[in-house]
């Protein structure tokens, strides 16, 4: 597969992925919410933000309000407590983001970036 189809690709279900986000489109997909402790969670949303936002913390989706380097739509941001105090995830630090997708997986485990796991799961 050439670069270019990758890069494709990655970027359609980077979209994709950032709908999901949203809470509705992730809804109906059964995951268990455990508590992310150790490495394989931090290997999983390392995986994630890389296939989300090409782990750049200042990305914005130009079809969509999600932003930040786990494209979060702007009302999934808002409805964690991780965020306060940022109206989008891109205007977040590093650290804010990264514990804001650490809450979210801890509620609803990968579900929400659903969309995107061809490029993120192994």
């Amino acid at each position: 597969m050439s670069h270019s189809t990758m890069n494709i690709r990655h970027r359609a279900a980077a979209l994709a992925g950032a709908v999901a986000i949203g809470g509705t489109a992730g809804a109906g997909l059964a995951s268990t919410a455990s508590a992310a402790t150790g490495s394989g969670a931090q290997s999983t949303l390392a995986a994630i933000k890389f296939c989300e936002g090409s782990n750049n913390y200042q990305a914005q989706n130009p079809s969509s309000t999600a932003s930040g380097a786990y494209q979060f739509l702007d009302t999934t941001w808002q409805g964690l407590s991780a965020a306060k105090g940022y109206s989008k995830a891109k205007y977040a630090p590093a650290s804010v983001q990264d514990a804001a997708a650490l809450e979210l997986y801890n509620q609803a485990g990968t579900s929400p970036w659903a969309a995107s796991s061809s490029c993120w799961a192994t």
